[in-house]
C-alpha cells in the first residue's frame, strides 16, 4: 500500500506542471497546452480569447464553426512523430506579455507564434498565428462572420 502511496505522490509531482499554466515560464504553458492535447481546454485561454472561441462553439450549435482544424498542430490530424518534432523557443517576455515560437512536423514544416498575457497569476494564450504555409491568426478567424 505505501509503494502505491510513493508512486501516485511521483507521478503526481510529475506532471503537475504538464496540466496546469506557469506563474512563471510562459514556454511551460505552451507545453502544458501542447500536453493536454485539447483546442478545447480553455482553461489555457486569456479571458477574450475564451470569449471568442466559446461564442464560435454557441454560434455552431454542435457543428463545425470557424475554426475547422486543430490550430495548434496546424491541421486535423498529426502525423507520427510530430510530438518528437515540436520545439519551443521563447522570443519575448516583458513580464505581462511574452510571446513563444513552436516549430514542428505535420504535413510539413510548421511554424506557430503563440501570444501571451498574464491574468490572474498565469500565463494564458491571448492568440496564436501560423507563420508557415497557409498563415493565419486565432483571434481573426474567431472574430469573423461565420461562413
Amino acid at each position: 500500500m505505501r509503494r502505491r502511496a510513493v508512486l501516485a505522490l511521483t507521478f503526481a509531482l510529475l506532471a503537475g506542471p504538464a496540466f496546469a499554466q506557469s506563474a512563471t515560464d510562459p514556454v511551460e504553458t505552451v507545453r502544458a497546452f501542447y500536453a493536454a492535447d485539447d483546442i478545447n481546454a480553455v482553461r489555457f485561454y486569456a479571458k477574450s480569447l475564451r470569449a471568442l472561441y466559446e461564442r464560435d462553439q454557441r454560434e455552431a450549435k454542435g457543428e463545425v464553426g470557424r475554426l475547422g482544424f486543430a490550430f495548434h498542430v496546424n491541421g486535423q490530424d498529426t502525423e507520427p512523430g510530430f510530438a518528437k518534432s515540436l520545439a519551443l523557443t521563447p522570443l519575448s517576455n516583458d513580464g505581462e506579455r511574452a510571446e513563444v515560437r513552436a516549430t514542428f512536423r505535420n504535413g510539413g514544416p510548421q511554424e506557430l507564434r503563440y501570444n501571451l498575457v498574464r491574468e490572474a497569476g498565469a500565463w494564458r494564450l491571448a492568440n496564436v498565428r501560423s507563420l508557415k504555409g497557409k498563415t493565419w491568426d486565432l483571434v481573426a478567424i474567431l472574430s469573423a462572420p461565420l461562413p
